[in-house]
C-alpha cells in the first residue's frame, strides 16, 4: 500500500519538481526594462487601481515603447477584455499560475498588484513592486481582526516586499498600512498619498455613462437613458465556492427595490463581488440587472445617481461624486460577531436602514430631493476631507509620475520607519505547548513596546493547538508566518538540506548557490524588512539561525534553554534523536554575536561544554521572565497581596484535585485501566497530600525517581498521592512502573493539559525530579501559586531559583523522598517570592543583550 501511495503522488510530485524548476530558471533570467505586468484580484479580470493606470499609461505617449502583461485567470470568462486589445501589439495576457506567468512575474521590471502575489514570489534586485491595494477600509483588517492574524500573512508578506504602497490619503495610510497591518516601524519603501487611481473616470459624468452603456452593450445587455441606483454589496456568504448563499439575498432585495421605484424613470443595476457575478448573472430573472464582472466598478459608479450599498468600502469611492449613498445593512449584529467595522453606523455617510423597507424609505427621500448635494449628512463632507480629498480626475498621472517619471518628492509621500525604536526580530519556535512557548509568551509580555519594535517569526501551522498559542502572542508585537518554500533548484535544496542536517561546516556551505538560495528565502519572507537584532529563541534547530545569518541585522542571537551537550546526547531507546539537530546548530556558534542561557548558572555549564564550539566571551545569559497575572487567572485563584496565594482549606483542595485529574483523565482517554478520581479510589480525605509536577515524560526529567521516591512517602503516609501532567516518549514506561510499584491508585499521569495551573493550584508541593535543566518554568509557576517547591540538584538550579526560595535536594530517590515526606509533617519556611521584583531584575538582563556598551 504505501508503494501504491506513492506511485500516485508521483505526478504531482514530478510537476511542483518541473515548477519549481522553471520558476528558479526565470528567476535568473535578464529583467526586461520596459516591461509592466497587471494584476488583479489573483487574475479576476481588469479591475481596479491596475486597470486605470494601465489605461492612463496606455495614452501617454513616453510608454510607446512600454509592453504591458495582464494576468487573467480564465481566458474564455474574460474573452472580451483580451478581444478589446487584440490589435495592440503593447498588451500580452498570460494565464495566473501558467508557466508565462512565472515567467512575467520574473522578468518583467514593473509589477502592479491589488492584493497579492503567490506564496512562492521573491521580488528580484532590480524589480519595482507597487501594491495599490483595493479600497479604503471600512471592515476591520490585517491584525485588527481578532483572532485571524494568519489570515493576512501573504498581505502582509507582499506589502514587506513592496517598492510602493498606494493610500488615498493619510487617514488611509494611519488606519490600514501602518496599524492594522503594523508595516510602520518595518516598512522600508514609500507610501504614496495622492488618492485612488481608479476614481479618475468618474469625474465625466457623460463619458462615464457613454461608456457604461456601450460595456453593457458588448455584454448583450440592454443599455437605455434611465438614472442608474447602483446596488453594490460586499461579499458575505459562508464560502467563495458556495456562492448561492449571497445571490438567493440579492435576488430578494433587487425585486423589493425595483417594485417600489417609478422604473420608467430608475434601473437598479447590481454591482456584485466579483466572485458571485457570474452565478447571479446565471439568474433568469436577474440577467438584466447584473453588471459583469468585466465592467470596471468605477465606471458604474461615475454612471450612478445613487449608491446602496452595506460594509463595502465602495462608497469611499463614491464620496467625491457628492451623490447620496445608502446603506442597507440588515445583519449588523452578526456580521459584527464575524468581522468588526471601523466605523459606527451613526458615522457613515447616509442613511442605515435594517430593514428592505426602511431602504426604500430612504431611497425615497433621497430621490425626492431637488438638490442631491444639500441632502447630504455632515459625514458625507467629514469622511470626504479625510479619505478622498485628493480623488479630482487626475489621480493617474500624479502616481505614474511619481513612480516611472521618478518625481516622488514632488508628491505627497509618507515612509513608515522613522521612529527610533529598536526593531527586534524573534523566532519563538513552533509554538506547540512547551516550556520554551511559555518563555517566549512571557517575555512577549514583558518587553517595552515603548522602547522595542517586536515582530514575532513562527512557522505557519493550522493545528488548533498552535493557533491557540498564537492567539496568545501579545498584540503589540507583529506576528510573521513563514510559509510555503525555497526558490531553488532541485540540486541547491538537496544541498541545502544535507548542510543542515551535517552542520554549515560540512562540504558545501561556502557555495555562492547555498547563499543565494538563503538570501532570496529571506527576501521571499521578509522583503525588504530589515532588523536590528534577530533573536533565535527557540535555538534548537539550525534552519532558522542558518535563515537569520543571510538578512541584515546589528547582532544576532540564540537561546539556549537548556544543557544542550546533555540534549544532544540524550538516549532514548538507544538513539539520540536531538544529536544531528543540535550539532548542526553548534556549528552557527561563531557566526553568532552572543549566546544566551536562560540562568546564569546554566550559562556556565553551556559555556564549559561548548567551548570547542566558539568563543566562551560569547555565552552570556537573561533570564526567563513570568506573567503572574495570568497564571492566577488560569488558576482561578485570587491573591491579597503581591506572591501571596490565598490558599482554600485543604479538604477543598483536595476534592477540587480530585475532580480535576477526573476531567483531564476523561479528556484525554488516559489511564482508562484506572479509572476515577482520587478521592473515589483511595477515599476522600481532609488530609490528603498532594505532590504534583509537570514535564515532558522524558529521560533528562527522570519521573523514575519521582515516582520511587513517591513510593517511600506513600508507605509511610498513605493518605499522599502524586500527580503528573505532561507526555512524551517514556509514557508507557513510567506508567508500567507505577503499576509495578503497586501505586496505581495513588499516582497518576493525566498527560498533557492547557492549563496545568488549576491542578498546581489545588496542590500541596510541587516536585521536579530533573537530572539537568536550563531554567524550568514550572519551578517559578509554582512560586507564583504560592505553591512550596522542591527540586533536584541539577547543574544550574541555583539560577534558576530565587536564593533561599524552595528545597534543593541531591539527585538519588532517598534525599528526594526525605525532603518530600517531611513537607507532609511540617510547614516548611520559605523567603516569599516576588514576582514583580524577579521580572524587573529578568527583563534588564535581557535588554542587556542588546546594550552595545555592553
Amino acid at each position: 500500500m504505501p508503494k501504491l501511495d506513492s506511485a500516485r503522488r508521483l505526478p504531482s510530485k514530478v510537476k511542483r519538481l518541473i515548477k519549481n524548476e522553471i520558476r528558479t530558471f526565470w528567476q535568473n533570467y535578464p529583467i526586461q526594462n520596459n516591461t509592466v505586468l497587471f494584476e488583479s484580484f489573483s487574475g479576476n479580470g481588469m479591475l481596479c487601481h491596475p486597470e486605470a493606470l494601465f489605461r492612463r499609461m496606455l495614452d501617454r505617449t513616453e510608454f510607446s515603447d512600454f509592453k504591458f502583461i495582464w494576468v487573467i485567470n480564465d481566458f474564455e470568462r474574460y474573452s472580451r477584455s483580451i478581444e478589446d486589445f487584440k490589435s495592440d501589439s503593447r498588451v500580452k495576457f498570460v494565464k495566473y499560475l501558467s508557466f508565462e506567468y512565472y515567467k512575467a512575474l520574473n522578468t518583467s521590471k514593473y509589477l502592479i498588484n491589488n492584493v497579492s502575489f503567490p506564496t512562492q514570489f521573491v521580488k528580484r534586485p532590480g524589480q519595482v513592486y507597487v501594491n495599490t491595494w483595493h479600497g479604503i477600509p471600512l471592515k476591520k483588517m490585517g491584525y485588527d481582526i481578532e483572532g485571524r492574524t494568519s489570515d493576512a500573512k501573504n498581505i502582509v508578506r507582499n506589502f514587506l516586499a513592496a517598492d510602493f504602497l498606494l493610500s488615498s490619503s493619510s487617514s488611509m495610510t494611519e488606519s490600514m498600512y501602518a496599524k492594522a497591518f503594523k508595516m510602520e516601524n518595518i516598512f522600508e519603501g514609500i507610501v504614496i498619498e495622492e488618492g485612488s487611481p481608479r476614481t479618475d473616470r468618474q469625474f465625466d459624468t457623460k463619458a462615464s455613462k457613454e461608456e457604461f452603456n456601450l460595456r453593457l452593450s458588448k455584454e448583450g445587455l440592454a443599455a437605455d437613458n434611465r438614472e442608474v441606483i447602483l446596488y453594490a454589496p460586499t461579499w458575505k456568504g459562508e464560502s467563495y465556492f458556495s456562492p448561492f448563499t449571497d445571490a438567493s439575498a440579492l435576488q430578494q432585495i433587487i425585486k423589493k427595490l425595483e417594485s417600489e421605484i417609478d422604473t420608467s424613470r430608475f434601473r437598479v443595476m447590481l454591482k456584485a463581488h466579483q466572485v458571485i457575478s457570474d452565478v447571479v448573472a446565471d439568474i433568469p430573472s436577474l440577467k438584466n440587472n447584473v453588471i459583469p464582472n468585466s465592467v470596471p466598478t468605477n465606471v458604474a459608479l461615475g454612471a450612478a445617481s445613487y449608491l446602496i450599498t452595506d460594509y463595502s468600502s465602495i462608497f469611499f469611492d463614491f464620496l467625491p461624486t457628492k451623490r447620496p449613498i445608502l446603506f442597507y445593512i440588515p445583519d449588523l449584529l452578526d456580521y459584527r460577531e464575524y468581522r468588526d467595522l471601523y466605523l459606527e453606523p451613526e458615522d457613515l455617510p447616509g442613511p442605515v436602514s435594517q430593514n428592505a423597507d426602511d431602504l426604500i424609505t430612504s431611497l425615497r427621500e433621497a430621490i425626492s430631493s431637488s438638490d442631491l448635494s444639500a441632502s447630504l449628512n455632515p459625514q458625507h463632507e467629514t469622511l470626504s476631507q479625510m479619505y478622498t480629498v485628493k480623488d479630482d480626475g487626475n489621480v493617474c498621472d500624479r502616481v505614474i509620475d511619481a513612480i516611472f517619471g521618478d518625481k516622488i518628492s514632488f508628491y505627497e509621500n509618507r515612509r513608515l520607519n522613522a521612529t527610533s525604536k529598536i526593531k527586534l526580530l524573534i523566532y519563538v519556535g513552533g509554538m506547540i505547548p512547551n516550556g520554551i512557548t511559555t518563555s517566549a509568551l512571557n517575555l512577549l509580555d514583558n518587553i517595552d513596546y515603548e522602547k522595542y519594535d517586536v515582530t514575532v517569526l513562527c512557522p505557519f501551522s493550522s493545528n488548533e493547538t498552535q493557533q491557540r498559542s498564537f492567539r496568545q502572542v501579545n498584540n503589540k508585537a507583529r506576528l510573521i508566518f513563514r510559509f510555503g518554500t525555497f526558490n531553488g533548484r532541485y540540486i541547491d535544496n538537496f544541498l541545502r538540506l544535507r548542510i543542515l542536517k551535517n552542520g554549515s561546516s560540512s562540504f558545501g556551505a561556502s557555495f555562492k548557490s547555498q547563499k543565494k538560495l538563503w538570501k532570496r528565502e529571506w527576501h521571499r519572507c521578509f522583503g525588504g524588512a530589515r532588523f536590528d537584532h534577530m533573536i533565535d529563541f527557540s535555538g534548537y534547530t539550525s534552519f532558522w539561525g542558518t535563515l537569520f545569518l543571510h538578512g541584515p541585522a546589528e547582532s544576532r542571537a540564540i537561546w539556549m534553554h537548556n544543557d544542550l551537550a546533555a540534549d544532544a546526547h540524550r538516549s532514548i531507546a538507544g538513539n539520540m534523536p536531538l544529536k544531528s539537530g543540535l550539532f548542526s546548530t553548534f556549528s552557527l556558534y561563531p557566526k553568532f554575536d552572543k549566546l544566551v542561557s536562560v540562568s546564569q548558572g546554566l550559562a556556565e555549564i553551556n559555556a564549559l561544554s561548548l567551548e570547542k564550539w566558539t568563543d566562551r566571551s560569547k555565552f552570556t545569559w537573561a533570564s526567563n521572565t513570568i506573567n503572574a497575572e495570568k497564571i492566577r487567572t488560569m488558576a482561578q485563584i485570587a491573591d491579597n497581596e503581591p506572591g501571596v496565594l490565598v490558599h482554600s482549606d485543604r479538604a477543598t483542595r483536595s476534592r477540587n484535585m480530585g475532580n480535576l485529574v477526573t476531567a483531564i483523565i476523561d479528556q484525554t482517554n488516559a489511564l482508562r485501566e484506572t479509572p476515577g478520581d482520587l478521592d473515589t479510589v483511595v477515599g476522600a480525605s481532609p488530609t490528603f497530600f498532594t505532590f504534583f509536577s509537570a514535564g515532558r515524560l522524558s529521560p533528562e526529567k527522570n519521573h523514575t525517581r519521582l515516582i520511587e521516591a513517591f513510593r517511600e512517602v506513600h508507605e509511610k503516609n498513605p493518605q499522599t498521592r502524586l500527580v503528573i501532567a505532561g507526555d512524551g516518549p517514556l509514557r508507557d514506561e513510567l506508567q508500567a512502573k507505577i503499576t509495578q510499584l503497586g501505586l496505581s491508585e495513588s499516582a497518576k499521569l493525566v498527560g498533557h493539559t492547557s492549563n496545568p495551573y488549576r491542578l498546581m493550584a489545588n496542590s500541596d508541593v510541587f516536585v521536579l525530579s530533573s537530572d539537568y535543566e536550563g531554567q524550568p518554568m514550572v519551578l517559578l509557576e509554582a512560586l507564583v501559586l504560592g505553591l512550596p517547591v522542591i527540586t533536584t540538584s541539577f547543574g544550574s538550579v541555583k539560577g534558576a531559583l530565587p536564593p533561599n526560595v524552595g528545597t534543593i535536594v541531591d539527585k538519588n530517590v532517598d534525599s528526594l523522598a526525605n525532603a518530600m515526606y517531611r513537607h507532609t509533617v511540617e510547614n516548611v519556611a520559605y523567603e516569599p517570592f516576588d514576582a514583580m521584583e524577579y521580572n524587573e531584575r529578568a527583563m534588564n538582563e535581557f535588554y542587556r543583550i542588546f546594550d552595545q556598551d555592553n
